[in-house]
């Protein structure tokens, strides 16, 4: 009996210790660099955003962080080695609506719900654009919606690869306003989206302001207007919401910072007051001018309710195209 109450409080003292030492670990963090998994390819949009806010992140917390692309599978691969990390904080990374995206087509197992949510730091707002090269160049999106419905599959509608943001918002576009666009969704980005606009294969389309902007300036597309809740900051203010414009539809495209499940919540705290502080820097607000996305702080809790309201569309979205897989 002697030697089972021993072993009993040899145990307790081991998990004791335990505790302690994840404690102080937790205290003494960052006591070496990070490393920060990207799940796109270097140089896009969010990446780029995400090394602005980084630089600064960094100095905040003494600590170098180290950014690695795993880019493929719409981040599958990335979220994947991110979710089996040791929840430390020495392993965090940026995030997209694929997150829980991903999981509702059958990619991947969890959501932003098996992650541990750290904070938003910013978002692109997807656009409207049309061909000034078809046989039918639409200067307005009243112009665009209206035809559309009163001449069903003529106008020809570009969208990014199905189950992405932005596809996700020309479904959203149409479920709202009933248009009778053909869709022809495209193996890629908006970039691809911007190629057949501006070769005038395509009637109408959507992608992000930082790939069209080059062919908005050289006048291949017209700017409709955007999904966002306010204007556009910047030279391109004057171009109307969808909401202005009478259709009540908005949409955009949280990046948001993530860790594996079950990290220290004063570990957390650190990092989002970090990125709290550099997102209301005029520096990174600039950056993010500059790489056409809208700078936005949220905390973990703000967060989590915003990704459950985009979720919740999302799979209504999903369902109605016959592409939802989730059990």
């Amino acid at each position: 009996m002697n030697k089972r109450i021993g072993a009993i409080c040899f145990g307790l003292s081991l998990a004791a210790l335990s505790i302690a030492a994840n404690v102080k670990a937790a205290d003494d963090y960052p006591a070496r660099r990070a490393v920060f998994i990207v799940p796109t390819e270097a140089g896009g949009d969010g990446d780029l955003l995400a090394r602005a806010l980084l630089e600064g992140v960094s100095a905040r917390i003494g600590q170098p962080i180290v950014i690695v692309n795993k880019s493929g599978a719409a981040g599958a691969p990335g979220y994947r080695e991110l979710h089996d990390a040791k929840p430390d904080g020495y392993t965090i990374g940026l995030a997209f609506p694929t997150l829980f995206m991903n999981k509702m087509q059958g990619l991947m197992p969890w959501d932003h719900r098996d992650f541990t949510l750290i904070a938003q730091h910013g978002s692109f707002v997807p656009i409207v654009v049309s061909s000034a090269k078809s046989n039918r160049p639409l200067k307005t999106i009243k112009e665009a919606i209206s035809y559309a419905n009163a001449h069903p599959g003529e106008l020809k509608f570009a969208l990014s690869v199905v189950g992405g943001s932005w596809w996700m918002a020309g479904m959203i576009l149409q479920a709202n306003t009933k248009a009778g666009f053909k869709n022809i969704p495209q193996e890629g980005s908006g970039a691809v989206v911007i190629a057949q606009l501006a070769g005038g294969h395509t009637d109408v389309g959507v992608s992000g302001l930082a790939s069209a902007a080059s062919q908005i300036a050289a006048g291949n597309l017209n700017f409709l207007a955007t999904f966002g809740q306010e204007r556009l900051p910047g030279k391109y203010g004057s171009v109307p919401t969808l909401i202005e414009s009478g259709y009540d539809v908005s949409w955009d495209s949280p990046n948001f910072i993530v860790g594996p499940p079950h990290m220290p919540g004063n570990i957390v705290e650190k990092l989002a007051k970090a990125i709290e502080m550099e997102v209301n820097k005029p520096e990174f607000q600039k950056a993010a001018l500059n790489v056409s996305a809208t700078p936005i702080y949220r905390s973990s809790d703000q967060l989590l309710k915003y990704l459950d309201s985009q979720r919740d569309i999302s799979r209504e979205i999903l369902r109605k195209n016959g592409v939802i897989k989730e059990k």
